[in-house]
């Protein structure tokens, strides 16, 4: 046997990893977002995927049978997780240091819609094949489930306060204005700086963040905060 085949048997062969289904399902969901973030819809490619995982493409398609149950698996778990984030945010807005807790809200919004790449992925999907996004579009749902949480808190807080309850419609349009700027800014957000005349980075979009932010608890509270003085103005004006 020569040195080089005897250097060839002596190679050990590659040890395969062993992974639950549950792991190698996230990894791969980790490693579609990633190139999501980055690339926008066009990076997810199985092929691609699986190169950087370390697996085969069929291990791929084993998981999520298509690129298009691979992409609505990765809406749904962004979604999840954007309501986990959301729903423990909410119920602190209404309390003390309310403009910290605002800008986290905002800033999990647009976290998970917009850098993340969520938002760009699930306009394609519409864009591109409307019937087949109607599956994995969970926008629908988790708006009205954030704006049921967030107005039972605007409720609790105007009955805490004795002032009038806010309408429900309102308490809609808020979520709706930032998910329409989460989705703007993920889609067409560099642009828009730049045709203002702004850097297009992090750093003027985390300003814009903290300025809707602030507008939206201006909105929320400050009608409360009023109608409280006007009920003290009142009792003063009494007792005079």
């Amino acid at each position: 046997m020569s040195t080089e085949q005897q250097t060839v048997a002596e190679k050990p062969s590659a040890k395969r990893i062993r992974r639950t289904a549950e792991e190698a399902q996230r990894l791969i969901l980790d490693a579609a977002e990633k190139r999501l973030a980055e690339q926008g819809p066009e990076g997810i490619r199985l092929q691609d995927i699986a190169r950087d995982v370390g697996i085969s493409h069929p291990a791929i398609l084993h998981h999520f049978e298509s690129r298009d149950g691979l992409v609505r698996a990765l809406i749904s778990r962004a979604t999840a997780q954007l309501r986990d984030k959301l729903f423990s945010t909410i119920p602190d807005i209404t309390g003390e240091e309310q403009d910290t807790h605002s800008l986290e809200l905002i800033e999990s919004a647009f976290e998970a819609l917009s850098d993340r790449g969520t938002a760009r992925l699930l306009s394609w999907l519409l864009l591109t094949n409307s019937e087949r996004a109607k599956p994995v579009n969970p926008s629908a749902e988790l708006l009205q489930d954030v704006s049921e949480r967030l107005h039972t808190q605007r409720m609790r807080f105007s009955e805490e306060r004795e002032t009038p309850a806010p309408d429900h419609e309102d308490t809609v349009f808020m979520v709706m204005l930032t998910a329409y700027a989460a989705v703007g800014e993920a889609i067409m957000g560099r642009d828009f700086y730049q045709a203002a005349g702004l850097a297009a980075d992090a750093e003027t979009a985390h300003r814009f963040r903290g300025w809707l932010a602030a507008l939206l608890e201006r909105h929320a509270i400050e009608p409360y905060k009023q109608a409280g003085k006007q009920g003290e103005d009142h009792m003063d004006g009494e007792k005079a």
